[in-house]
């Protein structure tokens, strides 16, 4: 009696298991899996840009008043076009060795640095601080992006797009074949993506605010949608 108890329960646990494989297959047949893209675009509306105080010769001192002196200038220029004080970066000193290597090596004087990085919301306030620091004779000055300030709520819409693409997608596909599209079963974020162009900066004397071009920067999301067929 015990081995015919046994015998049936293993039985019924078989035929369980292949209707929940059946079931399995069946549901994998009547689906469509399909790959959809979001894309918004956007004009970045924050700018860096990092401005370099060198000077060059033998009298470390006097090069490190000069330096201290012009990044005082840069300071005072931010505060000018209400640039928030959290927004601007000054670094420490450098000083570095200048080296003629022929026709042998030898010390011929030290380059003393400072950096200022500063993170501008505004195409206009940018393209002042720009002319700004043209005006003050600082010679390096090196754009460090851009950024769009709601990047996140961007992200989401285009995500949203990349759903709403996979499914007339699979719409097209599913009406070729005589089948309907139902629910989403599946839904896979493959990530999205937003470049940040750096703008290129026009020549010092033509700097106003008509000579800047922003562009626009495209986000992007990837997902991977599976539905059901009916």
């Amino acid at each position: 009696m015990r081995n015919t108890a046994v015998l049936s329960s293993l039985l019924v646990a078989a035929l369980a298991l292949t209707g929940c494989s059946d079931n399995h297959t069946t549901r994998a047949a009547d689906s469509i899996s399909v790959s959809g893209t979001g894309k918004v675009s956007a004009q970045p509306d924050i700018f860096s840009v990092v401005a370099t105080a060198r000077q060059q010769g033998d009298d470390i001192d006097a090069m490190k008043e000069r330096v201290d002196s012009q990044v005082d200038r840069m300071l005072e220029l931010a505060d000018d076009l209400d640039i928030e004080e959290k927004q601007v970066t000054a670094s420490t000193l450098r000083i570095s060795p200048q080296w003629q290597y022929q026709p042998e090596r030898k010390l011929i004087g030290h380059e003393v640095s400072r950096d200022v990085t500063f993170r501008v919301k505004g195409l206009e306030t940018y393209a002042r601080l720009l002319d700004g620091l043209a005006k003050q004779h600082v010679k390096d000055i090196r754009p460090a992006g851009s950024e769009v300030s709601n990047e996140h709520a961007l992200s989401q819409r285009a995500l949203k797009k990349a759903v709403q693409d996979a499914r007339q997608q699979a719409e097209v596909a599913a009406d070729a074949a005589d089948r309907s599209v139902g629910k989403a079963i599946r839904i896979d974020v493959q990530g999205t993506s937003a470049p940040h162009p750096v703008m290129m900066m026009a020549r010092a004397k033509d700097a106003a605010t008509e000579s800047y071009r922003a562009g626009e920067t495209d986000i992007t999301a990837q997902v991977q949608v599976t539905f059901e067929l009916e």
